[in-house]
C-alpha cells in the first residue's frame, strides 16, 4: 500500500482535511513542521530576489570590519 503525503497550507485547510479523513475512519498522522525550512519555491524566490538586486548594485561588501561586526559575539 502507497501513503499520501497532504501539506496543507494553513490552519483552516488542516483542519478540514483532518476532520474529513477521521469522518471517512482514515487512519493518519500529523507531525509538526520545521518552521525554519522554506518551501523549494520560496528558497528559488529568494535566490532571484538576491540576483536582481545585486544586478541594481543593491549589495554590501563584505569587509573585515563587517566581519568582526557580525561575528564579535563569537570571535
Amino acid at each position: 500500500m502507497e501513503n499520501i503525503i497532504i501539506i496543507p497550507e494553513n490552519k483552516k485547510q488542516f483542519s478540514a482535511i483532518k476532520t474529513f479523513l477521521e469522518e471517512m475512519k482514515i487512519r493518519f498522522k500529523t507531525e509538526k513542521q520545521d518552521d525554519t525550512l522554506m518551501t523549494e519555491e520560496a528558497f528559488y524566490a529568494k535566490i532571484d530576489q538576491a540576483k536582481k538586486q545585486a544586478k541594481e548594485g543593491k549589495v554590501i561588501e563584505y569587509t573585515p570590519e563587517l566581519e568582526k561586526k557580525l561575528f564579535k559575539s563569537i570571535l
